[in-house]
């Protein structure tokens, strides 16, 4: 199985990645013409995968989409404990203070176009009291960053009053947000399940969740394998 792990950024790379990314307005910003243009986002991804590249020659694209959910991930939990505490403050002093180096560098990407979300996932969070106005702000966001070569089909044309379904499958697609590697595994492996015919789609469910259950029942080892009834083909080492 392929390395699931991100690779080490160095601060100074990590820095660069960042700047070139806000250049690349492509990838994050809705109100860009090219937001919405596969060509336009490829090749922005690939000069972030270039630039990566001169520190580890084996970083793939994946690894930078990867990359770049990661530190959004990041960010955006930052930006929420500031949402939070500017509601809750009684004083300018006890607004919390982002501890992630890079939050400033990246905030770009939520002060303007998440302000609403952000602000009524607060009030969902915390009700204000009987003697405050309450804000109520239904919008969906569609500003979640998603990748049309790492998730298939995840960009959208938004259409007005999209059936019930198409909805649902839209929220689906946009919640791809990496909090983890293990975020990050179950992304890249729904990835290669859609792209699969749906009778392998059904074995190769099997076989992951049969590899599961062993592992649950800590009856996975080292010497676990698959083993076809195919004489011509070879055994497979888990």
């Amino acid at each position: 199985m392929a390395d699931t792990n991100l690779p080490l950024f160095p601060r100074d790379l990590l820095k660069r990645f960042i700047l070139l990314y806000k250049e690349s307005r492509c990838l994050w910003d809705r109100q860009c013409q090219a937001y919405k243009r596969k060509k336009a986002r490829q090749e922005a991804v690939s000069r972030l995968t270039k630039l990566v590249r001169e520190y580890d020659a084996t970083v793939t694209r994946v690894h930078v989409l990867r990359k770049i959910e990661s530190i959004r991930s990041c960010v955006r939990r930052e930006y929420r404990k500031v949402q939070s505490s500017k509601w809750k403050a009684k004083s300018p002093s006890e607004i919390y203070t982002p501890t992630l180096w890079y939050y400033n560098l990246l905030s770009f990407a939520f002060e303007d176009s998440n302000d609403c979300k952000m602000k009524t996932e607060v009030e969902q969070e915390d009700p204000p009291s009987e003697d405050e106005p309450e804000t109520i702000d239904d919008t969906y966001d569609h500003n979640v960053e998603t990748y049309m070569n790492y998730v298939p089909n995840a960009v959208e044309e938004v259409t007005p009053s999209p059936p019930p379904k198409r909805i649902e499958d839209d929220k689906k697609r946009h919640c791809t947000e990496v909090d983890d590697e293990y975020d990050a595994i179950g992304i890249n492996v729904a990835a290669k399940l859609r792209s699969l015919p749906p009778n392998m789609r059904i074995r190769a469910e099997k076989l992951i969740n049969d590899v599961l259950f062993q592992a649950q029942t800590n009856t996975l080892t080292a010497t676990t394998y698959l083993c076809t009834s195919d004489p011509i083909k070879t055994d497979m080492i888990i």
